[in-house]
């Protein structure tokens, strides 16, 4: 004995709650994108203040500069004029003359602070002459004149140059003062130069301009703008709660929304969202909830006439075979008959199965959850087939089948078993009603794109009451069986691209007109190969 393989059975899994560790609301999200556009427009202000800022400082202390040595011009002409260089001049007079001047000038500017310092290039030593009238003036000028023979701004004559000190940004110029020709002094030797000469070339003039003042107000300015930023992470906290209330508050609703139509509750969602997308999501979810009940209310009456057209024939079955059991039949005609009923009960049962199973596939396929197995089928094929499989039907009824088929050498794109179906339904319904005959036609639609088979008898037709339901499931005329012929009919086609129509012939008679389309030879090649590839990785 062989074990046979169990195929398992997928089942539907309950959707898990997000397990996230971290769940952040959506006002804070608002809240964050808000302080990084804020942080980034506060950084990038900021630098470009400072390169302006920068930019400015440097021209304004030129400007005082230039200013301040414009106002020195007129003390070293005049220093130059009053000196009598004829005179036996030590340095000590020459410096008492410079302190003098200097001290007396009511034209020196107040724009930049002034130093003078000699220099001894022999020596390499410099000493502060200017200012001498503060302790702290001389020594704040001692250090920067020191920085500036340290770095031989000396060398560079009324040039604006910069320095580092004490954390301070100093821009400075020097004036170098001739007080004699140098040619009158060329033949001279410095390296042996008396100690009692004077070198008329090493007195300078340090004009200089402390930028300070300026960058700490650029530093104010620095904290008030980080400052304003602050306010503004504030303000846009509060902002990012009022503007995402309403964003919140709708979520909300339409969660809540959500979880009733989980619980069976259709009710469409009322009130006001704010928010336009929301809005839209609203609408499309009162369409879902709409379809739903729908779907709700069609499955409920399916179970319900499915359960009720399948207790009719076996309330009969049982009633006969028990009949059969105990005896209730005493001749041999009517056990006869009570077994033909039987089994013509059966057959109805077995046909409303098979009818029941059919459209549940179309249902599944039409939803995606079952692909119908498609190929290339001849029509005249189809043809044939239907005609042999309803032919007894016909004989036994004492009714004919009167054929017009005009159509050759031509294929459609479907499944064989469910086409015929669907013909067998609509030939079976027309048997039912017809007097004499059934006609059946297959032809090409106007414009070639599509095969027609067209059914019809010679019955009453179509009752106006029942053409508007003609094709809903469960759905009987007069006659009728169980309601499922037509709507499996519709069913089927409608998965292979057509369509099924129903009218009254004007000489009488009701005409079914099923439309299938005709595949064209190269998407029918398409086809087959695509069918034939997947059939190869399924296997």
């Amino acid at each position: 004995m062989t074990d046979k393989p169990v195929q398992a059975r997928s089942k539907a899994k309950k959707p898990s709650r997000n397990k996230s560790a971290i769940r952040i609301p959506i006002s804070l999200h608002f809240f964050a994108v808000e302080i990084v556009v804020i942080i980034l427009a506060v950084f990038i202000v900021n630098i470009y203040i400072q390169s302006i800022v920068k930019d400015y400082i440097y021209k304004e202390c030129d400007e005082r500069l230039n200013s301040a040595v414009e106002s020195t011009q007129s003390l070293t002409q005049t220093f130059r004029l009053e000196l009598d260089t004829s005179e036996e001049n030590t340095e000590l007079n020459i410096r008492d003359y410079l302190l003098k001047s200097i001290a007396t000038s009511d034209s020196l500017t107040s724009q930049a602070t002034i130093a003078l310092y000699t220099y001894d290039q022999r020596t390499e030593k410099f000493f502060v002459l200017w200012p001498n009238y503060s302790v702290y003036y001389a020594n704040r000028a001692n250090q920067i004149i020191a920085k500036v023979v340290e770095e031989k701004g000396y060398e560079t004559l009324n040039k604006t140059q910069e320095l580092e000190f004490d954390g301070n940004l100093i821009y400075y110029r020097t004036i170098g003062f001739k007080l004699a020709d140098p040619e009158e002094h060329s033949g001279n030797d410095l390296t042996h130069r008396d100690e009692n000469e004077i070198d008329l070339s090493n007195y300078y003039l340090c004009v200089y301009v402390n930028s300070n003042n300026y960058y700490s107000f650029m530093a104010q300015n620095s904290l008030a703008l980080i400052q304003a930023a602050l306010l503004a992470i504030v303000i846009a906290g509060i902002f990012s709660i009022m503007m995402t209330y309403p964003l919140i508050f709708s979520t909300q609703k339409l969660s809540r929304f959500a979880r009733r139509v989980a619980k069976g509750d259709f009710k469409p969602l009322r009130g006001h969202i704010v928010s336009k997308e929301l809005s839209e999501l609203g609408d499309v979810m009162n369409q879902m909830a709409y379809k739903l009940e729908e779907s709700d209310l069609e499955q409920k009456t399916f179970f319900q006439n499915a359960s009720h057209e399948l207790r009719t024939p076996l309330m009969s079955i049982q009633g006969y075979a028990e009949g059969l059991k105990y005896g209730v039949f005493e001749s041999d005609e009517d056990r006869e008959n009570a077994i033909d009923v039987i089994i013509d009960e059966t057959g109805r049962l077995s046909g409303l199965v098979e009818n029941l199973l059919s459209i549940s596939k179309m249902d599944m396929s039409k939803s995606g959850n079952y692909e119908v197995k498609k190929q290339k089928i001849e029509v005249r094929r189809i043809c044939d087939t239907i005609i042999d499989r309803v032919r007894g039907n016909f004989i036994h009824e004492d009714k004919g089948i009167l054929n017009d088929i005009k159509i050759k050498n031509t294929y459609i794109y479907g499944n064989e078993n469910d086409l015929i179906r669907c013909l067998e339904n609509i030939f079976s319904n027309c048997l039912r009603y017809c007097k004499t005959a059934v006609t059946f036609k297959c032809y090409k639609s106007e414009d070639g794109s599509n095969v027609v088979f067209e059914i019809s008898d010679d019955g009453p037709g179509i009752a106006p009451e029942v053409a508007e339901h003609l094709f809903e499931r469960f759905s009987k005329g007069a006659d009728g069986k169980h309601g499922i012929g037509l709507a499996l009919a519709l069913a089927i086609a409608e998965e292979h691209g057509g369509t099924v129509n129903a009218h009254n012939k004007p000489e009488g008679g009701a005409c079914f007109e099923i439309t299938i389309p005709v595949v064209k030879r190269r998407e029918q090649l398409t086809k087959m190969n695509n069918d034939s590839a997947t059939s190869e990785l399924n296997i």
